[in-house]
């Protein structure tokens, strides 16, 4: 049994890879929790795997946290997987491998192991990343945006009106566009990455010559989706998925 890990910057996501396959995802919310809060359900189950590998973008000291807490509960060390330029048939776009995402580089692996066609990963998240791959493999780069409730705070932190406004709506759910400001402010950041993840779809099918094949990951996955124009795919384990293909392979 093998506990694969994905540490965003807001949420750590698990799964248990068996010999039955990949168990439904857990959650829960690391950032600014003690860590007691988090650790508890992922390293006091029962459950000892043999291996564990993590995907992490929170961090060296989350790192240190979670190799402590692997060794001293499971025995064993974890293995943090990182991008690199190549693997089984999709190549990295980016100028130094090394320096792309560990989440990007895993969700990549994680649909082109479904699709084995051109596609476009969209993760909505603390931040938005678009990344896209043609039907060679080949990783065509990427887009990086703050998410919804990042562009949120940023208004509401930075802005008079716009924050006063907001802190005296009431939220309402009246039609496409908002009749108070906190929705507004919401609707407006939902809008702008769906619009965002839609126009790269249209250029990635227009250099590609194909239309590609969308996934959209991520704890704000629905929230892009419902507003997109094009349809895609709702995975919310990609990274998950993509860390299971790894740890399948030999060593």
């Amino acid at each position: 049994m093998i506990l694969v890990i994905d540490v965003g910057n807001t949420r750590l996501k698990w799964a248990w890879l068996t010999s039955t396959g990949l168990s439904d995802q857990q959650a829960v919310v690391h950032r600014e929790a003690k860590p007691g809060i988090w650790t508890t359900a992922l390293f006091e189950s029962g459950q000892r795997p043999a291996r564990v590998l993590v995907s992490n973008v929170a961090g060296s000291e989350m790192a240190k946290t979670l190799a402590r807490l692997a060794k001293r509960n499971f025995r064993v060390d974890v293995e943090f997987v990182t991008a690199s330029r190549e693997f089984h048939g999709l190549t990295s776009g980016y100028l130094d491998p090394s320096l792309l995402g560990a989440d990007r580089w895993l969700a990549l692996i994680g649909a082109w192991t479904q699709a084995r066609t051109s596609l476009c990963v969209v993760d909505a998240g603390t931040a938005v990343k678009v990344d896209s791959v043609d039907s060679s493999g080949q990783h065509l780069g990427g887009l990086i945006a703050p998410g919804i409730h990042m562009m949120r705070e940023v208004l509401m932190s930075n802005t008079s009106d716009i924050a006063k406004a907001a802190l005296n709506s009431s939220p309402s759910l009246a039609g496409v566009l908002a009749n108070n400001t906190i929705a507004a402010v919401s609707r407006g950041a939902v809008f702008a990455l769906a619009g965002m993840a839609d126009r790269a779809a249209e250029v990635i099918e227009q250099s590609t010559g194909s239309k590609p094949k969308l996934f959209i990951t991520g704890g704000d996955a629905n929230m892009i989706a419902g507003t997109m124009r094009a349809h895609g795919e709702i995975v919310p384990d990609l990274v998950l998925q993509g860390l299971a293909v790894i740890a399948a392979q030999p060593r």
